[in-house]
């Protein structure tokens, strides 16, 4: 049974939803902006404006987000998510400083009851340490042990890793990280700056230990108060392992291949974070640069393949070296290896970034809004290009232009 059908007597937001995840999205788009049109649109502004700006339908989103926000009935976590809404929309709008202004609201101790209840629930550390011990949006950290608690992937890890020496620089005692295993290997510790595993004992000893708890998207709201800084630490704390060494395999798969541009490929993301499925793209759309004969590509897309992914890997001769990669570290050595990265958002390409390696990050319409409306360069990460759907759900555009570009890059 078709969407269509299935979704006749449903509401329209309901029927927008079914639209967008299974991919249809220029119908979806066409209603969105229809019910946006119209004088009663049939449910609260807010939650419209949220899913406006799921499409893309980013001026549409902002004018609703206004008019939720402008309920005096609204709950704090219900205000908290319109206004964290609201800032994304309006950071790819272009409207930096008041995105900005608004995160330093939601992440500040006004907040933060709000903040508990959709970000850490019931977590027995908040309730028992961190209410007195959250840090605030100016609050001085000098001569502070300062906790910085997991919230996010690793792209989030990379990005945000640079606001550590934004702490050391305001004079803070020590720096402690909670991480996931396999990331360790790309970051530099030291005597003040120092990782751990999040068991409960640890989280419980770390917290006690430390004079103030924070987040990454805390930091982000409390130090980037521009576009442009402090974008220059992008890689003072991510780094290869100097022990870290590839298998034999790896090596021969990436220095024995046939002469020619060594580019690496990503194409979907198992996150299953809100853009999807817009993130992802199959990999038979990637046919236009995987015909490219003067390039040898190389596979990092980890995880199960399907047959058909594994019979276009097979016809053009694409190195599958996902069995080889164990860790972010391993990743790392092979990026060091290639010419080029050429991937969707994912931890990869922050991890690319971070140290400086080329890469070309393909971003659907609905994206992060840590992209802003840049559309080509970033200042996230100098060695980084994007490339941007201006349609959602439309790869050929995009792609179109990056295969372009692969050909004059290749050719010189």
């Amino acid at each position: 049974m078709s969407i269509s059908s299935q979704t006749s007597h449903a509401a329209p937001l309901d029927l927008i939803r079914a639209l967008r995840r299974a991919g249809r999205a220029a119908q979806a788009r066409a209603l969105g902006a229809q019910l946006a049109a119209s004088e009663n649109p049939g449910c609260h502004p807010g939650q419209l404006g949220v899913d406006l700006s799921y499409l893309a339908l980013y001026s549409e989103a902002e004018r609703f987000l206004m008019l939720g926000l402008a309920d005096a009935s609204l709950s704090l976590a219900n205000r908290y998510s319109l206004t964290d809404e609201l800032c994304g929309v309006r950071a790819i709008l272009g409207k930096y400083s008041e995105a900005h202004e608004g995160y330093r609201t939601i992440r500040g101790r006004a907040y933060a009851e709000a903040f508990r209840h959709l970000i850490l629930g019931d977590h027995p550390l908040w309730r028992s340490l961190l209410p007195d011990k959250l840090l605030d949006m100016d609050e001085p950290v000098s001569g502070k042990r300062i906790l910085i608690l997991g919230e996010g992937g690793f792209g989030d890890f990379v990005m945000f890793s640079r606001y550590v020496e934004a702490l050391l620089r305001e004079g803070a005692r020590e720096v402690v990280l909670e991480h996931v295993p396999g990331w360790e290997g790309v970051f530099r510790q030291c005597e003040r700056v120092s990782l751990f595993l999040p068991t409960e004992e640890r989280r419980d000893l770390e917290a006690a230990r430390s004079d103030r708890a924070t987040f990454g998207f805390s930091l982000y709201a409390r130090y980037q108060r521009s576009p442009d800084f402090p974008f220059q630490d992008a890689s003072a704390r991510i780094a290869i392992d100097p022990g870290k060494v590839l298998s034999d395999a790896a090596r021969a798969l990436l220095h024995e291949a046939p002469a020619g541009l060594k580019v690496g490929l990503i194409w979907r993301s198992a996150s299953g974070v809100r853009h999807a499925p817009y993130r992802s793209m199959p990999l038979n759309a990637l046919q236009p640069i995987l015909s490219n004969g003067k390039c040898r590509f190389h596979s990092l897309q980890v995880g199960a393949l399907s047959d058909e992914e594994r019979s276009l890997l097979n016809q053009y001769e694409v190195t599958d070296l996902a069995p080889h990669l164990a860790d972010f570290g391993d990743t790392a050595r092979v990026l060091e290896a290639l010419d080029l990265l050429v991937t969707i958002d994912t931890g990869a390409a922050h991890l690319a970034g971070a140290l400086n390696r080329p890469a070309w990050v393909l971003l659907p319409q609905a994206c992060d809004p840590r992209w802003l409306d840049c559309q080509r360069c970033t200042p996230w990460y100098p060695s980084m290009r994007l490339y941007r759907q201006s349609e959602l759900g439309e790869w050929a555009p995009p792609l179109a232009d990056l295969a372009a570009d692969l050909s004059s890059l290749s050719a010189s």
